[in-house]
């Protein structure tokens, strides 16, 4: 079966992402020190690529962003989804661009300590002054919880390895969670995979 217009969207869009992430990520001042390190290797379109290669990424997601944005689901009077822009519930561009994405291998990057743990500090410290969190890691991603202050009682905060997504989970030791994890993302595994399937 394939995958419904929103799935597809949310395919792509975590892709889009994840290249953006990328992007801002990466270090310019490393990179060019790099591409001057090589410099005598290098033919002259590789050193433009290298030294454009943040930008270009950053102007190209910010262009697909744009195509999302006018080519997502919408329900209509009906009460089927459609695409925003054709109105149709078989969008042709965001398939398109899904096939292209899938051809060029691009995926989401793995998260690692530090992105969860800046990932988890703007979470929990949103609206308040920074608190200290604690980050411990598991097969699927990294569990986050206060230290101390208002929430250290509070729900536990999963980050997703391969999303980054952000979900609250109820106080449960590491090895529990992680199962209970492990169940949540097999339950969810249709908007997870490859954008033709379902």
């Amino acid at each position: 079966m394939t995958a419904t217009h929103h799935d597809l969207h949310e395919w792509v869009q975590r892709r889009v992402h994840a290249c953006v992430s990328t992007a801002l990520r990466a270090d310019p001042d490393a990179v060019n020190t790099a591409v001057t390190h090589l410099i005598g290797r290098l033919d002259p379109h590789s050193r433009h690529f290298l030294r454009n290669a943040r930008p270009l990424v950053l102007a190209c997601a910010t262009a697909l962003i744009a195509v999302l944005e006018a080519h997502r689901p919408q329900t209509n009077p009906s009460g089927r989804e459609v695409c925003r822009a054709c109105r149709t519930s078989e969008c042709a561009t965001l398939r398109r661009v899904a096939q292209m994405m899938a051809v060029h291998g691009a995926r989401p990057l793995a998260i690692d300590r530090a992105e969860a743990w800046r990932r988890a500090d703007a979470c929990l410290s949103r609206d308040r002054s920074p608190v200290p969190i604690e980050i411990r890691e598991f097969d699927h991603g990294y569990v986050a919880w206060p230290v101390h202050g208002l929430d250290a009682d509070g729900p536990l905060l999963v980050i997703d390895r391969h999303t980054g997504a952000l979900t609250r989970w109820p106080r449960l030791p590491l090895e529990a969670l992680a199962l209970q994890y492990r169940a949540y993302l097999a339950a969810h595994t249709s908007t997870r995979g490859h954008p033709s399937k379902k």
